[in-house]
């Protein structure tokens, strides 16, 4: 009977030290899930889009490369060289510009909850 009135009556500090306790608890969760949401999430989302990238850029110029010595050596049989080197120059260079407009011309969005939520919304 003494055990159940010493667990009813719980001293100040022992509370303070309880509310303390799930404070900090709180605390942790906010910070993880802050940092999954908006710091590994979104790197592990450029990581990948950067890999991908790299080996898509290394197998366009290699494959470019090839195709413009190509393009320059059966354009030299009909025309003087610096011709042939003129015009295919000025096509990869459109053909860049073209490129890189559709590529840069998107908007990148994160897949954070916050970005979900006001897509989500804007859909209903």
């Amino acid at each position: 009977m003494n055990t159940a009135a010493g667990m009813e009556e719980q001293s100040i500090e022992s509370e303070f030290v309880r509310t303390i306790k799930y404070i900090d608890l709180y605390m942790q969760q906010k910070t993880d899930l802050f940092l999954q949401h908006y710091v590994f999430e979104p790197v592990d989302f450029l990581l990948k889009r950067i890999m991908y990238l790299s080996v898509i850029v290394t197998l366009l110029a290699a494959g470019t490369a090839a195709l413009v010595v190509g393009v320059i050596l059966f354009m030299a049989t009909y025309l003087p060289l610096w011709t042939a080197l003129l015009i295919t120059g000025a096509i990869i260079f459109g053909m860049g510009v073209i490129i890189g407009h559709l590529l840069l011309s998107n908007k990148i969005v994160l897949k954070t909850p916050i970005v979900m939520e006001a897509m989500n919304n804007e859909k209903s």
